[in-house]
This record gives C-alpha cells, sequence and structure tokens, in this order.
C-alpha cells in the first residue's frame, strides 16, 4: 500500500509531455534552442536516458568501422553476379508461374519453334541427294547403276544390270519398263560403304542391303533409273516430274553418239530446269576417231543457245571441286569418260558424286515440315500379312505413324479418312518421315467397315492433311510456251498432260489467243477429260501428243460448282447414316399374253412332189 502511494506521487511530481502539436509548430530553432539552453526545471530533475540518446548511439554503432565493413561485405555478395543471376532466374520463374501468355506471344513462340525445325529439316536434307539416269536405250544406264552401287565390275554380257531390274522380263530383253531405285552411302571421310550383297537378288536380300547401307552412311546418293526406248517416255517423264531429283546424269553411248531419244529426255531436263552431266560410257570398245567426234558434238551441244552451259571434262581428282560447285549453281555441265568392264574413269565419278549437295531448296519444289502434310502416290502395293501399302514422295509437312489424313481424289472425286499403320524409308522402318523423303506407308481406312483394295487408287491421288481442305479440280488455267510442234493447236485439242503424279488427258477449252505455233505463249484452260485431280497453283507441267510438244505453270485454278469440289458423301456401311429416300410404290405392270405359235393340228394328207432326177446320167460331160 506505501509502495502503491510513493509511485503516484512520483508520477504526480513529474512533468507532463509537451503537445506534440506544440513541438511541431516550434520548428528546428526552438528545438535547438531547447537543446542548447536547458531550464533550470529540467536541470534540477534526475537524469535518465532518453529516447533520441539511445536512437543516436545505435546509430554510432551501427556506422562503426566493423559495421561498415560488414554492410558492404553484405551488399557486394548480393552484387556479384551468381547472385544476380540466381535472383534473376528466381524472379523469371515468379513471372512464369504467375503470368498468362497472349495468343500473339502463344504465336510468335509458335514460330520460333517451327523455324528451329525447319533449319534442322534442310540441314538433315542437304545429306540425301537424288540423280535421275536417263539417256537412249542400250546406253548403259542400268549397267551403271548396277557398278556404282554393287562395287563390282561388268562382264559385258548384263551381268551388273540384272541386279538392278525389277522384273524377270526385263533382265530377259535387256530394257529398262519401270522406275527402279538404288542407293549409295558414303562415310564422313568420302568413303563408299559396301554392304554384303548376297548372290540371289530377293526382296529380303534388298531389304537387309538397303538397311546396313542407310544405318552406317553419312551421306546417301539415290540413284532413279529410268526407262531409255521411245516406247516407254510417259514413264521416263513420269520420273521426272513425280519423283522430282536434284539432278539428272544422261549417258550415252560412245560409239553411237547423242541420239534422238537423248536430245529428247534433255529437253525435258531443261524444260523442268534441272542440272544434269553427261557420262559416256564403252569407252573401251569405242575407236579413237568416232570417240572424239561424239565428245566433240556433246561439247556444240553444251554451248548452243539452247543449253548455255560451260562444258568440262573431269580429268584430274582436282576437278572434281569445280565441277561439282559449277553443276550446283546450274552454270556447267561436267562430262565423265568412264567403262564398266574395265573400271576406267569410275573413281572420278564416285568422288564427283559424294560432294554433289542436295538443291532441296533451290528447287523451290517441297515445303518445310511445318506446313501441312501433301503425299504424292507413285506406287502401290498389296503385301501379304500387311495389307495396301502405298509408295510416294513427301512434299510437305511431316508424318507420324497413328496420324489421321485425308486420301484423294478416288475415281468419284472424293476423299476418304485413313490412318497410317507404319512406315519405311529407304526399307528401314521409321516413326515419322518430313518434307522431302521418298517412304511408303501402310494404311486402314478409317470408315466402318471398309478395307482398302487396290482397285480403289489410281494415278495422281495424293495424302493431304486435313487443314488444307482439299477440293478436286475439273479445270485449270496455265501459262504455257510450245516448244516444237508440227501444226497449229486451237480450242478442243487434246493432249496428255503431266503434272507432278498426274498423267491424264486434257483438252483445250479456251485461249488467249486464236491459235498456237512453235515458240508462241499464251494463257489456256485446260479441262481434264476423265477425273478430277488434287492440283496446286505454281505446279509446273508438260503436255505431249507421242513427243513433248509444251512446257507450262498452272497459274489459276477454276471452281466448278460440280460434285468434285465437295467431300464426298460416307458410305452406305460407314458410321454416319444419311436420311433414307422415301420409296415411290411402283406402278403394277400389265400382264403379257403368252405368245402361242399358230401350229398346224393336222399334216396335209398330199405333200409336195419332189422334181424327178433323170435316170441316166449323160455319156458325154461337156469339155472345160
Amino acid at each position: 500500500m506505501a509502495d502503491k502511494e510513493a509511485e503516484a506521487s512520483a508520477s504526480a511530481s513529474a512533468p507532463a509531455p509537451a503537445p506534440a502539436s506544440a513541438s511541431a509548430s516550434g520548428g528546428g530553432e526552438g528545438k535547438a534552442k531547447a537543446e542548447a539552453e536547458p531550464s533550470a526545471e529540467a536541470s534540477s530533475l534526475p537524469t535518465k536516458p532518453s529516447v533520441t540518446f539511445e536512437a543516436a548511439k545505435r546509430e554510432k554503432e551501427e556506422l562503426e568501422p566493423s559495421a561498415i565493413q560488414e554492410t558492404a561485405k553484405r551488399e557486394k555478395e548480393e552484387l556479384e553476379p551468381s547472385a544476380i543471376q540466381e535472383t534473376a532466374k528466381r524472379e523469371k520463374e515468379e513471372l512464369e508461374s504467375t503470368h498468362t501468355p497472349s495468343d500473339d506471344e502463344g504465336d510468335d513462340h509458335k514460330e520460333l519453334a517451327e523455324a528451329e525445325t525447319d533449319d534442322e529439316w534442310l540441314e538433315a536434307r542437304f545429306k540425301d541427294t537424288r540423280i535421275a539416269v536417263i539417256g537412249n536405250v542400250d546406253s548403259g544406264k542400268s549397267t551403271l547403276v548396277g557398278v556404282l552401287t554393287r562395287g563390282g565390275l561388268d562382264d559385258g554380257r548384263g551381268h551388273a544390270r540384272s541386279k538392278v531390274f525389277n522384273f524377270s522380263h526385263e533382265a530377259a530383253n535387256g530394257r529398262t519398263s519401270s522406275i527402279a531405285q538404288e542407293i549409295m552411302g558414303f562415310t564422313s571421310s568420302g568413303e563408299q560403304i559396301m554392304a554384303d550383297r548376297p548372290g540371289a537378288v530377293t526382296a529380303a536380300s534388298r531389304n537387309a542391303t538397303w538397311q546396313q547401307v542407310v544405318n552406317s552412311a553419312e551421306r546417301l546418293v539415290t540413284f532413279i533409273d529410268l526407262c531409255g526406248h521411245e516406247k516407254y517416255l510417259k514413264t521416263t517423264i513420269f520420273g521426272l516430274v513425280g519423283h522430282c531429283p536434284d539432278y539428272t546424269m544422261i549417258i550415252v553411248n560412245a560409239n553411237a553418239g547423242f541420239q534422238r531419244m537423248s536430245r529428247e529426255h534433255l529437253g525435258i531436263a531443261l524444260a523442268l530446269n534441272i542440272p544434269f552431266f553427261f557420262v559416256v560410257t564403252k569407252i573401251d570398245i569405242a575407236p579413237a576417231n568416232v570417240f572424239e567426234e561424239n565428245l566433240s558434238q556433246l561439247f556444240k551441244i553444251v554451248k548452243s543457245n539452247a543449253v548455255k552451259r560451260l562444258p568440262l571434262v573431269v580429268k584430274e581428282p582436282g576437278d572434281v571441286e569445280v565441277a561439282s560447285a559449277g553443276l550446283a549453281e546450274n552454270k556447267m555441265c561436267p562430262m565423265f569418260c568412264v567403262s564398266n568392264v574395265t573400271g576406267e574413269g569410275l573413281p572420278l565419278l564416285k568422288a564427283f558424286l559424294q560432294k554433289l549437295p542436295s538443291r532441296l531448296q533451290e528447287s523451290g519444289l517441297f515445303r518445310p515440315p511445318s506446313a501441312p502434310v501433301e503425299f504424292h502416290i507413285d506406287s502401290i502395293y498389296n503385301v501379304t500379312g500387311v495389307g495396301l501399302v502405298v509408295g510416294g514422295l513427301l512434299r510437305a509437312g511431316r508424318v507420324r505413324c497413328g496420324q489421321q489424313l485425308l486420301l484423294g481424289p478416288d475415281k468419284a472425286s472424293q476423299f476418304r479418312p485413313v490412318m497410317v499403320k507404319t512406315m519405311h524409308f529407304k526399307r528401314v522402318v521409321v516413326d515419322e518421315a518430313e518434307s522431302g523423303q521418298h517412304c511408303s506407308m501402310a494404311l486402314r481406312s478409317l470408315v466402318k467397315k471398309e478395307t482398302l483394295k487396290k482397285n480403289m487408287f489410281r494415278k495422281g491421288m495424293v495424302i493431304v492433311g486435313p487443314e488444307l481442305q482439299p477440293k478436286a479440280t475439273w479445270e485449270f488455267k496455265a501459262e504455257v510456251v510450245i516448244l516444237h510442234h508440227a501444226t497449229t493447236i486451237r480450242e478442243n485439242y487434246q493432249a496428255m498432260v503431266h503434272c507432278g503424279i498426274i498423267r491424264q488427258c486434257a483438252s483445250v477449252k479456251h485461249m488467249s489467243c486464236d491459235l498456237l505455233r512453235s515458240g508462241d505463249k499464251a494463257i489456256v484452260t485446260f479441262r481434264w477429260c476423265f477425273h478430277a485431280e488434287f492440283l496446286s497453283m505454281g505446279a509446273t507441267l508438260l503436255f505431249r501428243e507421242g513427243r513433248t510438244k509444251g512446257l507450262g505453270r498452272i497459274v489459276e485454278i477454276c471452281e466448278v460448282e460440280t460434285y468434285a469440289n465437295t467431300f464426298a458423301p460416307p458410305p452406305r456401311n460407314s458410321q454416319i447414316e444419311l436420311p433414307k429416300k422415301r420409296k415411290e410404290p411402283k406402278e403394277p405392270v400389265p400382264e403379257k399374253e403368252p405368245i402361242t405359235e399358230h401350229v398346224p393340228r393336222e399334216l396335209p394328207k398330199e405333200l409336195p412332189k419332189v422334181t424327178e432326177l433323170p435316170k441316166e446320167l449323160p455319156k458325154e460331160l461337156p469339155k472345160v
């Protein structure tokens, strides 16, 4: 009780604190004067540490040298690069976790990823070069391909070419009638990979050989062996237009020289703007004067106004680099003189083929993998245990196993949904294929209870992505130039048109001029004669009537309002059911009266008399 009274008296004797308004209104001068001249009342009070003094003491302790050094050290550690990077990384993660990207930012990231994929695709595609082998019949095309890919020499009696042919009748008569493909593989040092090739050529042995070469090679060269006989010119044009080779290798017989069909093949290569080079074969049996004469003939052709190339005969290893660079720019025409029996000139040719780059980007025929899928079918197979398999060239996009695509247009101008089961690239099983690759696919129909059959397919069919919304076209306009034609071309003129894998007869519906002769140019409207086709703007076309007559480029696809421009209705057994049509009652067919023949009930009693013959013949017969 006494303690409480003492505390109360002490608190009563203590001075009351000044109001906050008074201290604030006094300003800095009053505060300084009060601190300089303390009042007698304040000096008489017992000294007690004030709040201001404690704060000043703390600040003084913080400003001591040791504290300053520690603060500077801590700030320095925070400003180190590693700390800055960690802080920036942490802030970036927090921002990404809380930030939702807009549509524009998402599109930018998508385009950047697609661009990186396209660059990788170009770099990978440069490792595969496609070369079409053309020339006159009996010039040694298949023999040269067999010698280059097999490694051994020919015996002069067709041993090498027998390993390249697809059919037995080709080996029997020695003429190529179909498109055959063979590959060469090179290591990173430029050496050719020689695979183990069994004696008998079967599908299984070819598959094993190709797999060994593809898995071991750093660089590939694919040969497309085409026909040389005039009878199979359509197959040769189909290989040049549909398979899109990077280069053409024109084979010339050293004895026969540059013949008519070789000129035809050269004209097609020039029309399609495909770089070409010459290989003169059979130099071991050609007389010296004949060989020199035929070689000078090639020089004249290459230097002519129609060709305008710089000829170069490769004789030394130093010429290989110059020849490959000049051919890639389509300014030079290298020439090689080889013998498939003695092996002369073959090492230079192999070194040249190994250095040829791909012309994927320069040709303008392919689009990157980021584009919608566009697969052109050039062959159809029915494999036992697998089903229907189609082979062709992937012109755009990327295809994966299990992907759903559209197949068409078929004979009824329809597109049907299909799914890719498995894929092969150069006879090797793969999970995906990219633009520029020639591959094969096993397909399955997505229509309920429908099985794909070989008779459902025809020339000119494609497999495309649903985002393309494909349409079958009956009419199109093309800018054409007439190469050579004996007569005048007018409206209603019909010719065989080659456009990619399409090979169909078309008629001229309209022209920008009244008539066309050799060397003339015009805008021509074509109409297909039998089926609607899937076309692309800017595609190159050739039309012929026997021999090649003209060259053109598609400039417009005409929209004709027909059933061919829409997706086909689903088949009768599909999952989608169409409304059934109401059957109208048929009118009763009146009964026909039975047809009865009027047969007499009784035979006549008297039969007609037969003319009596003479009883005796004349003794003397008339003289002849």
